[in-house]
């Protein structure tokens, strides 16, 4: 088996295009196709539906894709171990966040590229249940998620890594109160437009069930499934944003939006994930930096 022919195939698998995948491992369309024709004859079996253009993976090639992803991610791991033999660690580092937790992210990663300035790192947002999949799949090394839509299987292969709570806060350009330090709760947003994150996030979950159980209707003037937007619809005055504590707190330093405390709501606990097995030099470096 031909780990340059498993590349191709898990390139293939992701872009779901001949032509794309060709292109993301720098080869011609003809070389891929021989190549993952070359794995499907060594494996016995058929990987990929072709007609005129990709169709879709065989049940075995889904189950391929599993084995692929974990062992392309085993060459790298190793190749980041022989790095440390010349000296320097290099490689890179996949780390998976959720929208809003109450941890910034940023001053981590700056601190790691300052001790390791090799290790090319791919910051990837996405839903709390994109996260868990990514991690079990092989395609995330290091989540920042919440730890819930955990399953048994996910809770016995996963280690965890618990962070503060994940306090609200209101993100406004007209503070509801006159002292920034006083707390808010619920009611005291009343009928004020509001910009949240899209329903399909976990912290949108969580505003959801705390409105519903006490009683109150959303004046909801915008959703959005990107934090960079729902921050800029407060600049612009569009309406206050329901965030973690963390990202206020980033935000108010940035851009000197003020935000207050909100009680009232009842959060996940934020966490820091990764697999127990196929664990890369640079995931061990980075989850070091969180226990010192």
């Amino acid at each position: 088996m031909n780990i340059r022919h498993l590349h191709y195939f898990q390139q293939l698998a992701q872009l779901q295009h001949f032509a794309k995948a060709a292109n993301a491992c720098h080869v011609t369309q003809p070389t891929l196709s021989a190549g993952i024709s070359s794995l499907e004859k060594s494996l016995g079996t058929e990987l990929v539906v072709r007609g005129s253009q990709f169709v879709a993976l065989t049940d075995a090639g889904q189950i391929m894709l599993q084995y692929a992803e974990r062992m392309l991610q085993e060459q790298a791991a190793l190749k980041q171990e022989l790095s440390l033999f010349r000296g320097q660690l290099t490689g890179s580092l996949r780390i998976g966040i959720v929208p809003q937790s109450s941890i910034d992210i940023m001053p981590l990663i700056k601190l790691f590229n300052q001790a390791y300035p090799n290790i090319s790192i791919k910051l990837s947002v996405m839903t709390n249940g994109q996260l868990i999949e990514n991690l079990s799949l092989h395609k995330t090394d290091i989540g920042l998620g919440f730890d819930e839509q955990l399953t048994e299987a996910n809770r016995r292969s996963f280690v965890f890594y618990p962070q503060r709570a994940n306090q609200m806060a209101l993100l406004s350009c007209d503070s509801v109160d006159d002292s920034a330090s006083q707390s808010l709760s619920l009611d005291d947003i009343g009928t004020r437009p509001l910009v949240l994150l899209s329903q399909n996030m976990q912290f949108r979950k969580y505003i959801d069930n705390a409105m519903a159980q006490a009683g109150i209707d959303f004046n909801l003037v915008l959703e959005t499934d990107s934090l960079f937007h729902l921050i800029g619809a407060v600049k612009h005055g569009l309406g206050s944003a329901i965030v973690s504590r963390g990202i206020a707190e980033s935000v108010s330093q940035l851009f000197g939006i003020p935000y207050q405390l909100l009680d009232g709501v009842s959060t996940g606990q934020t966490v820091f994930m990764t697999r127990k097995h196929s664990i890369t030099p640079a995931m061990k470096a980075f989850m070091c930096q969180l226990e010192s």
